[in-house]
């Protein structure tokens, strides 16, 4: 299946990365959330990555995902790997980096691939993230994208939110907007929850929807974590 020979020449890539220089970080997670309108349907996702530093600024990291979906009768998966370059402090920035992608979400009705780039940084305190992709496969060509913002309150306590578009040209258009916070445990995981909303312009996609999800997430490495995480359309359209 070509969701797992992506899969295994991933872990293969970041495998040689090791080799040549280090394990950087590496990161495992899990989210669970549920909609306010339709109270049998929600999801949970299980998601994991690690990176190695190749030399001279590069790393390759390489995630996976599992997304479970409850009434929506279907599970999906995703594999990412990531190539990515660390600037460092550019500017009015802290620590900086880009990076490109290639991925496959593999599902009940096939596979599609998705491809893009990436940068994130750091400005007075609010470390942001974003990505532009384009996921073309059996559901056809769509463009993807997608902010995320994180600020410290205090050392442990930090508010966050998400934004996420995916566009279908012609078959309809879905925004997914989100708000939360979170709470680092001294020497153990994350813990956060965040309230948004699904809405779309047609039925192309799913429709409106209100929901709430919860998650943990524990980075382990030098670095404590992964540059970025998977990229796949279940992130902002979940249960298609």
């Amino acid at each position: 299946m070509i969701t797992r020979a992506i899969t295994a020449a991933a872990f293969g890539l970041v495998a040689a990365g090791a080799q040549a220089q280090g394990f950087a970080g590496g990161v495992l997670s899990v989210e669970t959330s549920a909609f306010f309108e339709e109270a049998d349907i929600g999801y949970t996702t299980y998601a994991g990555g690690l990176q190695f530093d190749i030399g001279a600024g590069f790393g390759v990291e390489a995630d996976l995902a599992s997304y479970g979906f409850s009434g929506f009768g279907s599970d999906g998966s995703n594999a990412t790997l990531h190539a990515i370059f660390d600037i460092g402090p550019l500017m009015v920035l802290g620590d900086t980096s880009v990076g490109a992608f290639v991925g496959r979400d593999g599902y009940d009705d096939g596979d599609s691939t998705i491809f893009g780039i990436e940068g994130k940084g750091e400005i007075y305190g609010l470390r942001s993230e974003a990505y532009l992709a384009r996921h073309d496969g059996d559901l056809g060509e769509i463009t993807l994208a997608g902010l995320g913002a994180r600020y410290d309150i205090t050392r442990d306590i930090y508010a966050m939110g998400d934004l996420g578009l995916a566009d279908g040209g012609g078959e309809g258009a879905l925004l997914r907007a989100a708000l939360g916070g979170g709470y680092r445990i001294d020497g153990g995981p994350r813990l956060w929850g965040e309230l948004g909303r699904i809405e779309a312009d047609d039925d192309a996609f799913t429709g409106d929807e209100t929901y709430l999800a919860i998650g943990a997430e524990i980075g382990f490495g030098p670095n404590a974590g992964t540059s970025f995480g998977s990229r796949s359309l279940f992130d902002i359209v979940p249960g298609l």
